[in-house]
């Protein structure tokens, strides 16, 4: 159906994780909706993010596993396969553009392919179509961002290590953020030679510095190379490999990838025909998550003071969809964890230390080196610390931050723990299975 007309209650921008779950509660709440993919159904998360990345670092874990207990009741570290490890990656992302679709054409749910532009507020162009609604959302998300230097051309992204068939034997990332951590982890554990570039010495600058200093001694021992305060100017393409140049500094390797952020998909919006404001963290909205009356935007397109993570973009969808359907508020952002799943795990939520430093009469700040507990010990961790945040005068937890293999079990305990209001005093009335990572929990005091 071209040169076609369509008026719809809701169109949602987007079929990544977040405006899959849009579309269909709108759906479901008996609007009539529809939706608008530019790439494979499905979105980043799903099949070029964290779902087919954690794949990959299951079988670091188990490398890193086997390696940890070798000599102590295992005698040989496991080996990746790259190949057969893609091989199985593919079997969690190759079916769902198919079944994403399948399933919204059975909830009548229209579908459209291709860019989308706005009109104004309430109508946009797709290819030869004009769609009309009273209320739009977008989740266009976000894509790698690519530095701008000379030879740029050359970098790859998290798209393309998600799908290398084969591993180059040396590797470099610029950038210092979560994804840059996650990916040398895998590739060395992989068997790769591999360098981070970072153009300061604060990498994963909203983690721990703490933390952070410890995650780095960690990869260094085990032979990742990091080069901070290098600030990469030219790539250029060599019969060796690929040279990466910066002020008295040079690096040759294989492949080099740009892990130096994300930016939001909006240039083919058409944002200005819509009166909407935008900036390039993303678009501006108000605390409603309006960009102007009755257009939303959420997940990683958005400004907001929620985190570019897959459930922050849950959560902004269902709050659009319940101020579509008539429940107008500001949105509360609940406490948001946030992880590094290299090896050891990083991960944090709430007020950070150095935060809580500054307010010693408020706030405790209890550290704890972990790697002689029982349950660090029986897998022959080496590093497992703990910070942890409380309220003097209550006693209850505001934030905490983990290093270990465990870290993002834990974290994920201290969010419940927060939003019960819970102190770690009242878990003695508690009984846990023993022993387990939530049984360390009383111990955390």
């Amino acid at each position: 159906m071209n040169n076609m007309d369509y008026k719809f209650d809701a169109i949602v921008i987007g079929s990544g994780v977040s405006g899959t779950s849009a579309a269909y509660a709108l759906n479901e709440a008996g609007k009539k909706v529809a939706i608008i993919e530019e790439r494979d159904w499905g979105g980043t998360c799903v099949l070029r993010g964290c779902d087919p990345k954690k794949v990959l670092a299951g079988a670091m874990e188990a490398h890193n596993f086997s390696e940890r207990l070798r000599g102590k009741g295992i005698k040989q570290v496991a080996e990746i396969d790259w190949k057969d490890l893609q091989d199985f990656k593919k079997s969690f992302v190759e079916s769902v553009p198919e079944s994403r679709l399948e399933g919204f054409q059975e909830a009548k749910i229209e579908t459209f392919k291709g860019s989308a532009a706005f009109l104004d507020a309430h109508k946009l162009q797709v290819g030869e179509d004009t769609l009309s609604a009273e209320d739009i959302i977008i989740a266009t998300g976000a894509r790698p961002n690519i530095p701008d230097i000379e030879g740029k051309e050359i970098f790859l992204t998290s798209d393309d290590f998600l799908d290398l068939e084969t591993l180059p034997k040396r590797i470099a990332f610029v950038g210092g953020g979560y994804i840059a951590f996650e990916f040398a982890a895998i590739a060395h554990a992989a068997g790769s030679e591999v360098h981070l570039i970072h153009h300061n010495s604060r990498p994963l600058k909203g983690f721990d510095e703490d933390h952070v200093a410890m995650l780095v001694s960690s990869l260094k021992s085990d032979g990742v190379h990091f080069h901070f305060d290098t600030d990469v100017e030219q790539l250029a393409k060599r019969d060796a490999g690929i040279l990466l140049s910066a002020q008295n500094w040079t690096l040759e390797v294989d492949a080099v990838f740009a892990t130096a952020g994300r930016k939001p998909n909006i240039e083919r919006l058409n944002l200005e025909k819509a009166g909407i404001q935008s900036n390039r963290r993303g678009i501006l909205v108000n605390q409603s998550l309006e960009a102007v009356p009755h257009v939303l935007a959420v997940g990683d397109v958005s400004v907001t003071p929620g985190l570019p993570l897959t459930p922050v973009d849950s959560f902004e969808a269902d709050f659009a969809v319940s101020y579509i359907l008539g429940k107008k508020q500001e949105i509360q952002y609940p406490a948001i964890p946030s992880a590094v799943f290299s090896s050891p795990k990083l991960a944090q939520v709430g007020l950070t230390a150095k935060e809580a430093l500054q307010e010693k009469d408020r706030y405790h700040v209890n550290e704890i080196d972990m790697k002689n507990w029982y349950t660090y010990r029986r897998t022959n961790e080496y590093l497992s610390h703990a910070k942890v945040i409380t309220e003097k005068e209550t006693g209850k937890i505001v934030g905490a931050s983990f290093i270990s293999e465990e870290a993002d079990v834990m974290i994920n305990y201290i969010v419940l723990l927060m939003k019960a209001g819970l102190t770690l005093d009242a878990l003695d009335s508690l009984i846990f299975a023993y022993p387990s990572p939530a049984s360390d929990l009383p111990s955390l005091r």
